[in-house]
């Protein structure tokens, strides 16, 4: 019975995705979160470069900095449109505890209302000697 193409290519994929990484960066990628664990159990950068080199990794120690930088900012989420993060839009229509939703805009929309022109609202500077 013939394999559907779907299946094949399904299959093509899996080899790719278990072969060895082709480039340093990938290499990086794939080895990110264990390198978050050393980082975090306190070992500096160049110690674990320095362990990876031995082990075989054939590459700098400023381009494997450059390159963890990097990965580490391809993990972080991108930034919704207008540079606020997806939390930060979720938390602009917020619900109190009576259930009513919160307008973050409720004080600006309040000063637009009071009316057309100009509205100078100084305090006095002048002193009488």
């Amino acid at each position: 019975m013939a394999e559907s193409i779907e299946n094949r290519f399904r299959l093509t994929l899996e080899k790719l995705a278990a072969e060895p990484p082709s480039t340093k960066t990938a290499l990086i990628r794939r080895l990110l979160p264990a390198l978050e664990a050393t980082f975090a159990s306190g070992k500096t950068w160049k110690g674990i470069w320095k362990s990876l080199a031995d082990d075989g990794l054939n590459m700098s120690y400023g381009t494997f900095r450059k390159l963890v930088v990097r990965a580490r900012k391809k993990v972080c989420p991108s930034a919704a449109p207008g540079g606020k993060s997806a939390d930060e839009t979720a938390a602009s229509a917020q619900v109190t505890e009576s259930r009513v939703v919160r307008d973050p805009f409720e004080n600006l929309k309040r000063l637009e209302a009071n009316g057309p022109g100009f509205h100078w609202r100084a305090t006095s500077t002048r002193r009488d000697s």
